[in-house]
Parts: structure tokens; C-alpha cells; sequence
């Protein structure tokens, strides 16, 4: 996944925050925020990693889901918007995209075909991205790039370094 070398191939969680730096995405989580990537071997789950990027912060996680819970989207996106992207080992994958408080799309981004109900605009993109019908043949990449889209957040060259990071324990 280019632009995501950060992610493992595996099992992750991103989130994207529009108009956030790192430090107000995981503030308003109401955890404990430490500065840069030093204490990250001190945790073995619930750590999140906030990232600097174009347009807000991308919240990464391994091995973890908590990008996918509605209260913590629901408090990332007061105000803005964000959208999450999460795959566990086992293929389980969600898309969520939350806009002020509210949740406006969620669909699985390997198993598509239920696209009833979903906006035209959101629609025009996952069929474009190859994220809709019985089989999404774009998968977490599309997904990604969906997320990129509907947040206007996208990595950059700072992206590779963690800025801050926390722990939520769920």
C-alpha cells in the first residue's frame, strides 16, 4: 500500500481527522497524550499512534480496532470529519465515515454489495475505486484511498513519523 509503509500488511487501523494535528485527534479521546514514538514498546494493546499529515492527522493502530468504535469517531469528527479503515487477520474489514457526531457511511471493504441507501457522490467513488458489488475488487488500498478522499487527509513525508501517541484502554 504506497504511502502506508507504516501500516502492517496484516492487521491495522487508520483514521483520519480532518483539520486536527496529532495531539487534538488523541486529546479529544481524554487520554493521556505523550509526545514522538519513545514509549512505544512499553505498550502491548491499546496504542495509538497520531500522525502528521496533509490536511489533518491519520490515528494508526496494529493489531487493534478502537478507530472503529462509534464513540471515539463520534468524538473525532465533532466539527469535522473523519473516516476509519480497519482489517484484522482473519479479513474482518470495516469503512466507517463519521461527520459531525454523525455516521454517514460503514461497509466492508473487502465484501462489498450493499449498496443501497449510500449517497450517489459516496456510490460514484466506491464504484470508481472498485469498492462496490458482491466482491470489492479494490480492497484496503481503495479503502484507503476513499478515506484520503472524503477527509482530504493524505500522508505525507512527515506521515512516517510518529508526532504523538497515547493509550486507550477498551
Amino acid at each position: 500500500m504506497s504511502g502506508y509503509d507504516w501500516l502492517d500488511d496484516d492487521a491495522f487501523c487508520a483514521t483520519f481527522v480532518r483539520g486536527l494535528t496529532p495531539r487534538e485527534a488523541l486529546a479529544r479521546l481524554g487520554i493521556d497524550v505523550f509526545e514522538g514514538d519513545d514509549e512505544e514498546g512499553e505498550f502491548e494493546e491499546g496504542l495509538i499512534c497520531a500522525r502528521s499529515a496533509e490536511g489533518g492527522t491519520i490515528l494508526s493502530e496494529w493489531n487493534s480496532f478502537v478507530g472503529t468504535l462509534p464513540e471515539v469517531l463520534r468524538s473525532l469528527s465533532a466539527g469535522t470529519v473523519a473516516a476509519s479503515v480497519f482489517v484484522n487477520v482473519n479479513l474482518v474489514a470495516s469503512f466507517d465515515h463519521y461527520a459531525d457526531g454523525r455516521n454517514v457511511l460503514s461497509f466492508d471493504p473487502l465484501f462489498g454489495g450493499d449498496e443501497g441507501g449510500i449517497p450517489e457522490h459516496f456510490l460514484a467513488d466506491r464504484n470508481e475505486l472498485g469498492l462496490a458489488g458482491a466482491k470489492s475488487e479494490g480492497g484496503l488500498a481503495a479503502a484507503l484511498l476513499l478515506a484520503e478522499r472524503i477527509t482530504e487527509v493524505r500522508p505525507n513525508a512527515s506521515s512516517d513519523v510518529v508526532a504523538a501517541h497515547g493509550v486507550l484502554e477498551y
